[in-house]
């Protein structure tokens, strides 16, 4: 199975306003396979993570668009309770950490460009270094088709794979506003959900796909690897709004995969995870996820 990262960009509507939030979320034990008849051993995990938006500069032209700067800060901490092989495959924690500066400025009526650049600590919980440092930056130039669509491509540079490598970026924002509205996002991910307010302070939303995954830099037979975990997930998320600045949610779904590739720090390691085709990644099976979080303004 093939897995891509993806260098990741905040969406534009949080570069105007103070915000962030924290969660926790469960993934039940499933079992890891290679191959549909294999057996890996098994797997459950959880997550705690938080991202705070911090505006710096911000001048609005319009309703919904502005030149803004911000800094962006986020964190995840994983916990894996891994069984058999799996455990041998897979480190016993991870951490994702970054901070970045995110800038946001039109150049035409429709034309806008979104800029970044930052760094963090990607690695299990025991093996932080220098190595564990991963920065990437990038700029993409975003088209506004209509008020509902949104559409960007650009560049960026990351050092994931040890010499700072070029990759090209994809942006994608649509949506559609009405008592239920629907939004496909390619901006923090993949995203596609469904939302309703059933009432002022009640909000439902659907996602039948989102995507989002780990990264981290381990030592496998003493030699730098970067190990990558994708996850494919569809949820069900009741959101109650106690104040402006205050809003409690959970989610109850299924994680129907959650692949794991492992391979070199190199220029060759990137380009043969593509090339590989006889190559299967092992994958946790599906497992059930319970999430629960707050969101909050500053």
């Amino acid at each position: 199975m093939r897995f891509t990262i993806f260098i990741i960009l905040l969406i534009t509507g949080l570069l105007v306003s103070a915000q962030g939030f924290i969660s926790y979320d469960y993934f039940s034990s499933s079992r890891m396979r290679e191959t549909p008849g294999s057996r890996l051993g098994s797997g459950g995990m959880y997550l705690v993570s938080g991202s705070y938006n911090i505006p710096l500069v911000v001048k609005m032209h319009d309703e919904s668009r502005s030149t803004s700067w911000a800094i962006n800060i986020s964190a995840v901490f994983a916990e894996m309770s891994n069984k058999g092989e799996s455990a041998t495959l897979n480190p016993g924690s991870i951490i994702n950490s970054g901070l970045s500066i995110i800038h946001l400025r039109p150049l035409s009526e429709k034309w806008d460009i979104l800029a970044s650049l930052g760094g963090g600590v990607f690695a299990p919980a025991d093996e932080i270094s220098a190595k564990s440092i991963l920065g990437s930056g990038g700029v993409i130039f975003i088209y506004r088709m209509n008020d509902n669509l949104s559409l960007g491509a650009g560049g960026g540079i990351t050092n994931s794979y040890g010499p700072p490598m070029a990759v090209p970026m994809l942006y994608l924002s649509w949506q559609k506003k009405g008592k239920f509205s629907c939004r496909i996002d390619m901006t923090t991910g993949i995203k596609i959900s469904a939302s309703t307010r059933l009432w002022k302070q009640f909000h439902l939303e659907f996602t039948p796909m989102e995507v989002d995954g780990l990264t981290a830099v381990m030592k496998v037979d003493g030699k730098n690897k970067i190990y990558s975990m994708a996850m494919l997930q569809s949820y069900l998320s009741p959101e109650y709004k106690f104040t402006d600045k205050f809003t409690l949610f959970a989610r109850i779904g299924g994680n129907w995969i959650r692949g794991v590739s492992i391979s070199n720090r190199s220029l060759k390691g990137f380009f043969d995870s593509f090339n590989d085709d006889d190559k299967e990644d092992p994958y946790f099976q599906a497992a059930l996820r319970l999430s629960t979080g707050i969101k909050f303004k500053f």
